[in-house]
């Protein structure tokens, strides 16, 4: 069988041998994919080369019937993305993305959440510096609306009826909540509605405005991730998100 040639993002790399790499990609047409790449740890390989984390190209992979484990044949670059590469922040909400689609995306080929982790990825890399938490954010939830679970905030999550200008939000419930079913509700959100349309802003990929400071980013993150937990993970440990969390690069180094 020839080899399958694919547009794909690099998600993880590790260590096979002295020699060799397995490469876990995130691909438009064939959905998740783990490649053994011989000989990508020697300094002249034709094959390693490029294959960084977060890298975008073109990925050629002899498939394989039996085992999940393909090979590949060769990865063109299309680009890389530096700055990420030399910024904690940027690394570490790029590594919380990367384990979103690890864990997340279907097996199954969906171009929606490829095309939203490269979006978020490049919008990542080329954000100002005042920028990376929106940047970070937007990213992540762009991903969520891409998997089809987008949060409600025009109307109750439970019944569509209409909520308060502060939205009651309840990640468990999905969004927002009506007077009478957040009564009964347990670890509510209260967003004004300046954390409302900031909220939406993100959802749309767009920066907040006013800009996000540290605390409210820290606050935004705490909702994204409880969103998740609840809605993705399935109980699955998410390392890269509590780290990302717990981590405030920009509160500490403004």
């Amino acid at each position: 069988m020839p080899p399958i040639s694919t547009p794909a993002i690099v998600l993880k790399v590790t260590p096979y041998s002295e020699t060799s790499k397995i490469v876990r990609l995130l691909s438009r047409d064939h959905g998740l994919v783990s490649v053994l790449a011989r000989g990508a740890r020697r300094a002249r390989s034709r094959s390693g080369a490029g294959l960084d984390l977060f890298a975008v190209g073109t990925v050629s992979v002899r498939l394989k019937t039996q085992t999940d484990l393909h090979t590949l044949a060769g990865f063109d670059l299309t680009r890389g993305h530096p700055h990420i590469a030399d910024d904690v922040a940027r690394f570490g909400a790029a590594s919380a993305l990367a384990e979103l689609a690890l864990k997340c995306a279907p097996a199954e080929p969906h171009p929606e959440s490829f095309e939203a982790l490269e979006q978020g990825l490049d919008a990542l890399d080329r954000a100002s510096p005042a920028d990376v938490d929106a940047a970070a954010l937007s990213a992540c939830w762009r991903f969520v609306v891409a998997l089809g679970f987008e949060p409600v905030l025009d109307r109750c999550a439970v019944c569509g009826a209409a909520v308060p200008e502060t939205v009651s939000f309840s990640a468990v419930q999905g969004g927002a909540l009506c007077t009478t079913h957040r009564a009964d509700a347990a670890h509510l959100t209260r967003l004004v509605p300046e954390d409302r349309d900031a909220l939406r802003a993100l959802l749309d990929g767009r920066w907040p405005d006013p800009p996000l400071d540290a605390r409210h980013a820290a606050a935004h993150r705490r909702l994204l991730i409880a969103f998740i937990r609840h809605h993705l993970a399935e109980d699955r440990p998410l390392p890269a998100l509590a780290f990302w969390d717990r981590e405030s690069w920009n509160a500490t180094s403004s």
